[in-house]
């Protein structure tokens, strides 16, 4: 700090200028000088430097103190930080096929076991989605409902602004942070209409009660604590563009509190929540921010963490269980289980997780029911520079969902992907993918590949 030196250069001025002067050699008086009369005169006593020196240094501790008063005063007391991203994008799905992921079994010729339900479909309508958002090409012409069918592509190429995502985050001392994240997605408007739509992703409180801050609080519309891909379900944190295909049960967020701690020098990890509902995506059967029952949704994980090959290996198990969202009170509850892992150093890394779920349904309240009957995925990324990296996935997807007597999909679908992303800078990516998805167990083949590229721009 220059005053602070300025002052001690003072100080040392000070004590040479007061201390005693260095005795000097003088000429001799005349003998009859010394027999002159001595004058007396009133001397005042020579200062003392230890003195001085004290007071000196007690201004100058009271002047720093006041600096330092006056600097925490000029300080923001509640530090504001925007952040954000835009996701621009390109994609294209099999040119034989209609853009969407699902057919119909009309007549039940494919599945006549069922012919007591009005509709059944095979097939999965997420299958062709073509940004991290899990947005799809298109969700198809099925009778007898009336869907957001956001990008409707019909089966055309299309350039797409993915979405543009502003988050607010407010520093409420040093143990408290409110965070949030709204997006925006521009979409096409029909009759007079604007097809643009938002949503708020993320309005949250976090506390940290211990000065450590390995345990955190969370109120409001939190983060999942299920699995591990909500960790990057963002477009900037995603090595790649799309999601799997069982992103939809755990990636959403939800309404309630959450607490996380960190043990034993970081290598337990435990969390757990209490919430409205699951943590499904907003768009999917499974979904509701406001509660429509008594009874909420609990939720939690354990995992350990090693080091491993010089990076860091995390594994555990997660699940939830509460009263299906949208369900009246006394209907039955929802549940789902699963384990993890991933390994995470700095040249490449591997992530792996299984899920089973399970949801009654209620025919009161016309809710879907779920029987996941297994779903997982295997994916590996590899840095190659510090600008090119290369990803692999494979994974599956096995589930019925059923709205009473009047709909069943029927999912036994099975997807690889493979993809490069190029980081020009540390805002600045470019991604691109390819998915081939597949089915299995006696379905028909369904033409809905997905080519989708992805330029994100943080900040």
């Amino acid at each position: 700090m220059n005053c602070r030196r300025g002052l001690w250069i003072g100080l040392g001025l000070a004590m040479t200028a007061s201390g005693p002067v260095a005795a000097q050699s003088a000429p001799e008086e005349d003998a009859s000088a010394a027999d002159a009369p001595a004058e007396t005169t009133d001397e005042e006593p020579e200062p003392d430097p230890e003195a001085q020196a004290r007071e000196l240094k007690n201004r100058i501790e009271e002047l720093e103190a006041r600096l330092e008063s006056a600097e925490k005063a000029r300080r923001a007391r509640f530090p504001v930080k925007i952040t954000g991203y835009g996701d621009l994008g390109f994609f294209a799905t099999s040119p034989n096929g209609d853009g969407s992921g699902f057919r119909r079994d009309a007549g039940h010729d494919v599945f006549p076991q069922h012919s007591q339900i009005a509709w059944v479909f095979y097939g999965d309508l997420l299958a062709t989605m073509v940004n991290s958002r899990g947005d799809v090409a298109d969700l198809g012409e099925a009778p007898g409902v009336d869907r957001f069918d956001s990008i409707n592509s019909e089966n055309n190429p299309s350039f797409l602004v993915n979405e543009l995502s502003l988050g607010i985050n407010a520093g409420l001392g040093d143990r408290a942070l409110f965070t949030s994240s709204i997006n925006f997605t521009p979409r096409t408007g029909t009759d007079f209409r604007l097809g643009d739509s938002f949503d708020v992703d993320v309005v949250q409180l976090e506390w940290l009660p211990f000065a450590n801050g390995n345990t955190s609080v969370f109120v409001g519309k939190v983060d999942s604590v299920i699995g591990i891909e909500y960790k990057t379900r963002k477009a900037p944190q995603r090595f790649g563009i799309m999601p799997t295909l069982i992103a939809r049960y755990t990636t959403g967020t939800a309404v309630g509190l959450k607490a996380r701690s960190k043990l034993l020098n970081e290598r337990i990890v435990v969390a757990a929540s209490i919430t409205n509902g699951s943590f499904g995506t907003e768009q999917f059967h499974f979904h509701s921010e406001v509660d429509s029952n008594s009874f909420k949704t609990v939720s939690g994980r354990v995992a350990v963490r090693l080091p491993v090959l010089g990076g860091t290996l995390e594994l555990g198990p997660s699940g939830q269980w509460g009263t299906q969202d949208g369900a009246p009170d006394g209907a039955d509850a929802m549940w789902t289980v699963g384990v993890d892992a991933e390994l995470e150093t700095s040249r490449f890394g591997i992530r792996a997780q299984w899920l089973k779920a399970k949801a009654p349904g209620d025919a009161v309240s016309q809710m879907y029911s779920l029987d996941l009957k297994n779903g997982g995925y295997v994916e590996g990324n590899v840095i190659l520079t510090p600008i090119i990296g290369l990803l692999g996935r494979a994974e599956f997807r096995d589930a019925e969902v059923q709205e009473g007597m009047e709909r069943l999909y029927i999912t036994k679908n099975w997807r690889a992907t493979a993809g490069v992303r190029l980081i020009f800078n540390p805002n600045a990516i470019l991604k691109a993918e390819y998915s081939h998805n597949g089915e299995y167990g006696g379905l028909p083949s369904i033409p809905d590949d997905v080519v989708t590229t992805s330029a994100v721009m943080a900040f």
